[in-house]
């Protein structure tokens, strides 16, 4: 019998007893005692939270304006998302394949994986022909 159960079968006699004040205060230790475990399983939740960024944490390493995962290389992860708020955010790809950019922030483009730089040619700068 779990100590719930067993509150709530002593409140019961104590109903039919008439022992109104006293069937009042189990009621509020039932009560009290919901609260507890409902603060309980919140805490739970945030500590297994906390492990896992914590986790997350010690496996990534900064590289290119992005972050990567050390052992599997996994990303780019934006580092706006990841330094505010903890979440590992897979970048997208933004046109060219060494540009990223985060759907969740909306960060601008990162070249974070510059290897891939594709070699359309690029607009110069008139000044620069004339020196």
């Amino acid at each position: 019998m779990s100590i719930y159960d067993g509150l709530k079968d002593a409140a019961g006699v104590l109903k039919e007893a008439g022992k109104i004040p006293e069937y009042r205060q189990i009621l509020e230790a039932l009560e009290k005692m919901l609260d507890l475990q409902k603060k309980n399983t919140e805490l739970e939740k945030e500590v297994t939270d906390l492990k896992e960024k914590l986790r997350i944490k010690n496996v990534l390493v900064i590289k290119n304006h992005a972050y990567w995962y050390k052992e599997t290389g996994e990303g780019p992860f934006c580092t706006r998302c990841w330094d505010s708020e903890s979440k590992p955010i897979h970048m997208h790809p933004n046109g060219n394949p060494s540009f990223y950019s985060c759907p969740n922030c909306k960060s601008g483009s990162v070249k974070a994986k510059p290897e891939l730089d594709d070699d359309r040619p690029r607009v110069m700068d008139m000044r620069d022909s004339c020196q």
